[in-house]
């Protein structure tokens, strides 16, 4: 629950609405127990056939003639003390002791009874019908209060639970955007969506329950067990012997709780990975005729996680049954006892002292009907285990996914980043994503600003690798990356990219018009910065095609679009950021010849007085460069101009061979 607490302190910033809770929760307790004070006027007076104004009088009659009787016997043993022999003498000192305990009680008694009189003589109603009647008044009005009070509570609580939920996901989901690309990429997407979605659930109920039940249902115990104590405590702790060993049974139960949870967390983030990929993948599923094969899958993961869900619910079945049995073995060990007093009109049991008075049949009643009360809050807190549980594990899933420290952090002190005018240079990089497998080896290079150079390399060579480490996805493990002779690592990662875009093969656009897709490449773009974006990106050539021009939706990742035209979209979104530093890796691969001529023809003027990294396997994409680097097995083969390249890398000449 360590975890859980964090979800509790962040809460604490609604301190009103829990405080309204609170107090509600108090007043719903009180009403609990006052409710079932019905019962004794009801037992005691009403089925007898007095009022309250005889059965008090007849209280103090009764008290007064108990406290003769015991003036009298503690006086005979006080005459027979003078006789008796020195053993003798320490039985009769210790009923002496006994009695005047007695006196003293049934004095105290009549003491108060004789306060309570006046009142009831004047207040009380005169008949039994009539106490009747005012009973099930009273029980009415503190049922109707005290459901006004539950929906007050409700409201307060889900107040605070939703509240805070809605806090955390924003702090957690902007502790996703911070973690370092690795770790993005080890936990998937379907994990981060379990976490910011189905885990929250869990926290929000268990917020509920935190400020809800669990604090209502112990209190309305808790008043339970003030009255019955106020009747006998040394009886209510007789009832309360079997407490450690629920507990114990309990914190068995919710441990194994806690583990499956765990284990149906996994299990559902399975179900969201087998979603993702066979909706986003659809077309491959059927073309491959690999629906059956998909279905399977899905059953599989569907199949762990109900059996998770089973074994939950038996867990929780299983703490009801608990409580329950606990709760008859606690009344049953209390009904022994009590009935043992009343029937011998007793005050010790075993030698223990029980009570200064002998109890009544009525005051044992009422005192099982305080047990009978405290029982239901009980069985309902160990209802709420499971909740609370859920929630702190959801706690603890967010807590070591999320909060950890970025591999890639910005400086405490970071220098200023000028506006990119003079190089940027690789010196000495070695990086590798598993430790003695280097993907990028001792990597030297400067690229004087202003100048278009192009990247070329087969499959896993380090070309996008290269790339990650200049916008800081990754810190190289050796070397630095100077932006005009700085070290990027002492520049904020956030200003650092502000000069930098970055236009992929695999073009993410997102849901929402052509027009939103090309302005979130800045912040405030102006219409005439959009449309001059667009048109360097030629997607003013399609966009009249399109049943509302620019306010058209591109649908989910674009897919109302052809790859081509989400080509061009990125890459006016790219060209609308007005960058120092354009990364174009494999930007127009999706586009047909002519288009992607006229689009080269357009970028070279884009590109003059920007430093441009155009990663390709096209030649048709060298003529925007001056400068051709040749990458084989994370390192640098050729560094010169394209016609040389010919001459000098293997690598080179077999991915342009067929387009020379």
């Amino acid at each position: 629950m360590k975890s859980f607490s964090k979800a509790i302190l962040l809460s604490l910033r609604y301190k009103w609405t829990i405080a309204g809770a609170i107090i509600c929760s108090m007043l719903i307790a009180s009403l609990w127990a006052a409710s079932i004070t019905t019962v004794f006027p009801v037992v005691k007076i009403v089925l007898e056939g007095e009022t309250a104004q005889s059965w008090i009088a007849t209280e103090i009659e009764q008290a007064e003639t108990s406290r003769s009787v015991i003036a009298g016997e503690i006086e005979q043993f006080q005459q027979d003390l003078q006789s008796a022999t020195p053993q003798e003498t320490a039985k009769l000192k210790r009923k002496i002791d006994l009695k005047m305990d007695r006196l003293n009680a049934e004095s105290s008694a009549i003491e108060r009874f004789e306060y309570l009189q006046p009142y009831i003589n004047r207040y009380a109603p005169d008949s039994p019908f009539k106490t009747l009647v005012w009973a099930m008044v009273w029980l009415l009005a503190t049922s109707i209060l005290k459901g006004i009070m539950l929906v007050f509570s409700a409201i307060l609580v889900a107040r605070v639970a939703n509240r805070t939920v809605m806090d955390l996901r924003r702090i957690y989901y902007r502790k996703a955007l911070e973690l370092d690309q690795r770790r993005i990429e080890m936990l998937g997407t379907s994990n981060m969506m379990v976490h910011l979605s189905s885990n929250m659930m869990m926290v929000s109920g268990g917020l509920q329950i935190f400020y809800g039940k669990s604090i209502r249902e112990p209190l309305k115990m808790v008043t339970c067990l003030i009255g019955a104590a106020l009747i006998s405590l040394p009886l209510l702790m007789i009832s309360l012997i079997v407490v450690p060993a629920g507990a114990f049974l309990i914190h068995s139960v919710a441990r194994r709780m806690k583990d499956v949870t765990k284990k149906e967390i996994a299990g559902m983030a399975e179900v969201y990975q087998t979603l993702i990929e066979t909706f986003s993948s659809l077309k491959t599923v059927r073309i491959f005729n690999r629906e059956r094969t998909e279905r399977r899958r899905f059953k599989e993961n569907a199949g762990v996680l109900y059996r998770m869900a089973i074994r939950i619910s038996l867990y929780d079945s299983l703490l009801r049954p608990i409580t329950e049995v606990l709760g008859i073995i606690s009344i049953a060990l209390s009904v022994l006892a009590g009935s043992y007093l009343v029937l011998y009109q007793q005050t010790e049991l075993f030698g223990f002292h029980i009570s200064d008075r002998p109890l009544k049949p009525s005051m044992l009643i009422l005192f099982y009907t305080m047990l009978a009360g405290a029982s239901d809050p009980a069985r309902k807190m160990s209802e709420i285990v499971n909740v609370l549980v859920r929630g702190g594990t959801a706690c603890e899933n967010l807590t070591r996914t999320y909060d950890r420290e970025p591999r890639v952090v910005g400086p405490k002190n970071p220098v200023p980043i000028p506006e990119h005018s003079q190089s940027i240079e690789f010196r000495d990089v070695i990086f590798s994503y598993e430790p003695k497998q280097p993907v990028l080896k001792r990597i030297q290079l400067e690229v004087p600003f202003g100048q278009a150079i192009a990247i070329v390399g087969g499959n896993g060579s380090g070309k996008s690798t290269l790339m990650n480490m200049l916008v800081r996805f990754y810190d190289p493990q050796r070397g630095a990356i100077l932006l005009d002779g700085t070290n990027i690592r002492e520049m904020n990662p956030r200003k650092l990219r502000r000069q930098m875009a970055w236009v992929t093969q695999q073009s993410v656009l997102f849901k929402g018009t052509v027009w939103e897709n090309i302005s979130y490449g800045s912040h405030n773009p102006t219409r005439e910065q959009i449309l001059e974006a667009a048109s360097v990106a030629r997607v003013d050539r399609f966009i009249d095609d399109l049943s509302k021009g620019f306010d058209t939706d591109v649908g989910d990742n674009g897919r109302f679009l052809s790859a081509g035209q989400r080509q061009r979209v990125a890459l006016a979104r790219a060209i609308v950021a007005d960058p120092k530093v354009l990364i174009l890796d494999e930007a127009t691969s999706q586009m047909d010849g002519n288009t992607e001529s006229l689009i080269h023809d357009s970028l070279k003027e884009f590109i003059r007085n920007r430093t441009t990294f155009v990663v390709t396997h096209r030649q048709s994409s060298l003529r925007l460069v001056e400068r051709v680097i040749v990458m084989e097995s994370g390192r640098i083969v050729h560094d010169g101009p394209v016609d040389k390249a010919y001459d000098v890398s293997d690598e080179f000449k077999f991915l342009f061979a067929n387009s020379a």
